[in-house]
């Protein structure tokens, strides 16, 4: 008898472990919406710097600053913008977007990609046809560009703004 209940005990201590076990490993993943999605390829941004005649930079954060544009008179900026796109892939995760970024030639669109810079993310992920085509990482310098450029407006500014109208 003796060996019955110390069997049940210990198969209750198992069940016990488990169920344990399977609780902590209940945590939410990160889904990496990348898995085999190559960085756009370092002659592909060399060329892109030299075609690309504008950059439209529009924030989609609530309240954010408005968009930014640059165009061929501006090709320092145009540059300066491109230089943040980095050679290695990026990292999407989870993450929202905080700004969608337009690179164009001529009047026509190149490529699209979504800015994402926060919660562990971090990329310039180009998109076609809505799918994530290629994801390259942004260089410190571009991170810090954009939380500057892409940060909610004030209360008292906004105020202040309409005070000027």
């Amino acid at each position: 008898m003796r060996q019955v209940n110390l069997i049940l005990i210990l198969l209750g201590l198992c069940f016990t472990l488990i169920s344990c076990k399977n609780k902590k490993s209940n945590k939410p993943t990160v889904v990496d919406r990348t898995v085999g999605v190559a960085p756009l390829p370092p002659e592909t941004i060399s060329q892109l710097n030299k075609t690309c005649t504008s950059i439209d930079i529009i924030p989609l954060l609530k309240g954010a600053n408005a968009s930014l544009s640059f165009n061929k008179a501006q090709d320092q900026a145009i540059g300066y913008i491109i230089s943040f796109i980095a050679d290695e892939k990026g990292i999407v995760g989870n993450c929202t977007p905080e700004a969608h970024v337009v690179f164009g030639e001529s009047g026509e669109i190149n490529y699209e990609a979504d800015i994402y810079y926060s919660n562990g993310c971090n990329a310039f992920a180009f998109i076609k046809g809505g799918k994530i085509v290629f994801v390259n990482k942004i260089r410190p310098e571009g991170i810090d560009f954009f939380k500057n450029f892409i940060k909610p407006i004030s209360k008292e500014k906004m105020d202040s703004l309409a005070k000027m109208n």
